[in-house]
């Protein structure tokens, strides 16, 4: 390939996990940008009071649920994802640094999204309704280890269990942990277009390469910290990503100039607004002991 006119070969752009989070969960953005990052009410329905199988005599009946506890809805607090760059201007090259930033950004949003999911590192910190993974799991096994295939058995029949509805569910792990278990055939490609991975049950899988593996806080033993040996894999309702447009903090390459100490830096900065929740009619979360056969 030849090369460009400014002499400067085009690098290769950042390629965010094919079964990650944005290939289960498709983004919404929304034209109100202005008016959702400032907050909005989520509405759910997937929680009800009572649930009961009668006869036409009304004298035989079972109960599926009773009493139970009904979340109507949450208030969701978006976040934002910010890239900064810091680069000399001695040898400078001459591309377009602002367009460059902005690719920066989409590229690695995925992964952002994926840790404030798991961690929920600003929604703990501010105390928001959004949901984390780590943050209010039941957790299942009473905290005991299971194998790869074990665990996700226990969590998809846990899914059906919990559920009022019997939802399909989302399954969140570690590439770790799905690499064992699509040795073992316990993962496949989605069938219309295999763009996401699933479960045999039809679960949706998203494999993140934001997710570490942490447990739940409510864990506090010692197996809540995650290591090479030692996992957890979440199953969760619907989950919802909102995304808006990037914005770059600098007009033009001249403000982006850093006047302080006299250098000859440029600070380019570029930000977009997210709000990454799940519905929690399923919150389920499994230890994985990944030596286990």
């Amino acid at each position: 390939m030849a090369l460009p006119k400014n002499g400067v070969a085009e690098a290769g752009k950042i390629v965010p996990s094919a079964f990650g989070l944005l290939a289960v969960v498709k983004p919404e953005n929304s034209a109100d940008e202005d008016r959702w990052i400032r907050g909005f009410s989520q509405e759910y329905e997937t929680t009800v009071d009572t649930l009961k199988n009668w006869d036409d005599t009304d004298t035989t009946s079972y109960t599926l649920v009773n009493n139970a506890t009904v979340n109507y809805y949450d208030e969701i607090k978006p976040f934002f994802i910010e890239l900064e760059e810091v680069r000399s201007t001695l040898g400078f090259s001459g591309i377009d640094r602002v367009a460059r930033l902005k690719r920066q950004l989409e590229g690695v949003t995925q992964k952002a999204l994926e840790r404030e999911l798991w961690h929920g590192d600003i929604r703990i910190g501010e105390s928001h309704d959004n949901k984390a993974l780590i943050d209010g799991a039941t957790v299942l096994n009473s905290g005991a280890a299971l194998s790869p295939k074990r665990a996700l058995a226990l969590l998809e029949h846990s899914i059906a269990t919990v559920s009022h509805g019997g939802e399909q569910g989302i399954i969140h792990a570690t590439r770790d942990v799905v690499a064992l278990l699509s040795s073992n055939s316990n993962m496949l490609f989605h069938e219309k277009d295999k763009d996401h991975l699933q479960t045999m049950g039809g679960t949706p899988v998203i494999v993140g390469s934001g997710y570490t593996g942490q447990g739940p806080l409510s864990v506090t033993d010692g197996t809540q910290t995650a290591s090479a040996t030692n996992k957890w894999i979440y199953a969760t309702g619907t989950v919802r990503v909102y995304l808006g447009k990037i914005d770059v903090v600098n007009d033009n390459l001249a403000q982006a100039y850093d006047v302080a100490g006299n250098q000859n830096d440029m600070r380019l900065k570029a930000i977009r607004p997210a709000a990454v929740y799940f519905g929690t009619s399923i919150h389920l979360a499994v230890r994985v002991d990944l030596t286990a056969a």
